[in-house]
């Protein structure tokens, strides 16, 4: 899987709300992926054309001030001198028309879909007008955008709208939930020949096992996709957990509390048998008698500020907040539900993060354990991204002050890239391909780290996971072109 960078030519975002389609007769749409054979390929005249990305060779006559890779599905976005974007197919038939709405494409669920979007002035009514009380002058417009939103193989436009600056946006956020259905700005959509078809809505969160979680935060309702009667129903948050040992009725006050409200909170009470369902997949019932545990780790129970339902599993996270401003981090314990206490399990592959995306578990000692760190090292925010598995990106700074990257293998206990690059960028993460950059504002080079092997001699300004590089040119401005990543190879005209 790929780490998806956006690039500076067409923006990757998406939408929401009503459906309007048009009445054209398009062929069933198949979800296979085409051999895509074209590259876009810049030119002494600084335009693009594209290419048979083996040969080189020209596949049409036409030119274009920008274009991108052509998607899974066969569709790229150009943009003409005019800075007019459109959709063209491998062919080089235009799909969407060229217009000044920049546009954004994204495969998901064996469609492409597309987002338009341009940003104008639009004139209010006088009771919307902006006066300026210090006399510089009456603001008579409002900065807005329009958006389109829509399916590039059959032409259904999923949200048209004209929305103020500043307010809500939409992007191309869809979520495959099966073969035949999507989930998409509070909906779920069957596919019928291309399709989207509205069969649920008002939905407020998005599980795993096609399940989806509707309300507010008054009261909340888990259902199945394949069920009209809720799995759970009259579900409340709270932040309150009690849990009986023995004679003892532990209470745990101000669980999983966040700085800021979450859309669902973190934990769901049923409100007739008073069941507590942890986040992040509300699907198992949390043990309300402990019935093996020792007495430390009863002292450590009832400190607990975060539980977590692992996936999966029978087990439970329980976390307690270290204060220790040497250490800052959390400390752990496991519940099953039958409510037995563990001090450690078996390999779960999750991962816990804080409302703003940072790793909680693993924590840093379970990741880079201490025996194995300078000790005048300080530690920044911990990365892993899906399919790294085991490895983990890992910012430090030693006694001079002086902030390094590093690549560390948890489960071998090695730097499978050492400290000493400023910068490391994921590009691919199942082939294990990145960007290194050695120093600050300095440029970046390709490296396979599953072959230990850089890719190619050329380096970049920067260099995006789809292969965009930017190079600075004498005249101080930036040129960009694509590469294959995998291989160095440049498509460009030399």
């Amino acid at each position: 899987m790929k780490t998806i960078v956006c690039s500076i030519l067409f923006m990757l975002t998406s939408v929401t709300a009503c459906t309007q389609e048009k009445k054209d007769n398009f062929p069933l749409v198949s979800s296979k992926t085409k051999s895509i054979s074209s590259v876009p390929f810049l030119t002494k005249q600084n335009d693009f054309i594209y290419v048979n990305k083996i040969s080189l060779q020209p596949v049409s006559k036409q030119k274009f001030r920008n274009a991108s890779l052509f998607t899974p599905r066969g569709f790229a976005v150009v943009e003409n001198e005019k800075n007019e974007y459109a959709v063209i197919d491998e062919s080089g038939k235009i799909v969407l028309d060229f217009s000044a709405s920049a546009i954004g494409l994204n495969v998901v669920g064996g469609l492409t879909f597309y987002k338009k979007e341009i940003e104008y002035e639009k004139k209010m009514p006088v009771w919307k007008w902006d006066w300026n009380i210090m006399g510089s002058g009456i603001k008579k417009e409002q900065t807005y955008h329009k958006i389109e939103i829509g399916v590039v193989e059959t032409q259904q436009i999923l949200l048209n709208e004209d929305i103020p600056y500043l307010e809500e946006n939409y992007y191309l956020n869809f979520v495959s939930v099966d073969e035949k259905h999507l989930f998409w700005n509070g909906n779920i959509y069957e596919i019928k020949k291309g399709h989207l078809n509205k069969i649920e809505n008002g939905i407020t969160e998005l599980l795993e096992d096609k399940r989806f979680i509707k309300g507010s935060n008054a009261s909340f309702l888990i259902y199945g996709l394949d069920q009209k009667k809720a799995l759970h129903k009259e579900l409340k948050g709270t932040e309150t957990l009690s849990i009986q040992f023995g004679k003892e009725m532990i209470m745990l006050k101000q669980v999983n509390k966040e700085r800021y409200d979450p859309e669902v909170p973190k934990l769901l009470a049923d409100s007739k048998t008073q069941d507590i369902y942890p986040f992040p997949q509300y699907e198992k019932v949390f043990p309300k008698e402990i019935t093996k545990a020792t007495a430390s780790q009863i002292d450590f129970i009832k400190k607990t500020s975060l539980v977590y339902s692992i996936t999966n599993s029978p087990y439970f996270l329980l976390g307690v907040f270290n204060y220790d401003h040497n250490i800052w981090a959390y400390d752990w314990l496991y519940i099953d539900t039958k409510g037995n206490v563990t001090d450690s399990i078996g390999t779960y592959n999750f991962k816990v993060l804080d409302q703003v995306g940072n790793l909680v578990w693993p924590d840093r000692k379970m990741i880079l354990p201490d025996q194995f760190i300078d000790k005048n090292w300080k530690f920044g925010k911990i990365n892993s991204y899906h399919s790294m598995n085991d490895l983990y990106l890992i910012p430090i700074e030693d006694e001079k002050q002086l902030r390094a990257k590093g690549l560390w293998n948890r489960s071998k206990n090695i730097w499978e890239i050492k400290p000493e690059y400023n910068d490391i960028s994921v590009l691919d993460t199942d082939k294990q391909i990145y960007a290194l950059q050695k120093e600050k504002d300095g440029l970046y080079t390709l490296y396979d780290n599953e072959n230990k092997r850089d890719i190619g001699s050329k380096t970049y300004n920067s260099i995006n996971s789809d292969g965009l590089v930017s190079i600075k040119r004498s005249s101080g401005e930036n040129t960009y072109y694509y590469i294959d990543i995998y291989s160095g190879k440049e498509y460009k005209e030399q």
